[in-house]
């Protein structure tokens, strides 16, 4: 995929004809971001906002808790590793649908 510049791709916003499918549509009429890549977004958040808690509660925490209170950020860390390598290929998944990228993309 070296030959695409994914941060240059063109995005068109446009929504389905009536707006209603029984699944719903892959893409958001009002965002460019699809479904998937909405719901790993926000789960990316939560992280984060329950890492600010943890880091709030380190600072006064003794040793045994400061341990697991560290090994939890540690465990946090490496699943928002995956869940951006999950943002990613949900974007490449978007881009084959829109046209953007050829379904060799999705081999990768």
């Amino acid at each position: 995929m070296d030959e695409y510049d994914l941060t240059r791709l063109p995005v068109h916003g446009q929504s389905p004809a009536d707006g209603t499918t029984e699944d719903g549509p892959s893409c958001s009429p009002t965002a460019y971001v699809s479904n998937e890549e909405s719901a790993l977004l926000k789960a990316m958040a939560d992280l984060g906002n329950r890492a600010v808690e943890i880091r709030t509660r380190l600072a006064s925490a003794g040793d045994d808790e400061r341990r697991r209170l560290e090994a939890e950020l540690d465990e946090m860390r490496r699943t928002r590793q995956e869940l951006g390598r999950r943002r990613e290929r949900a974007f490449v998944r978007k881009m084959v649908m829109l046209g953007h990228l050829p379904t060799s993309a999705l081999d990768e």
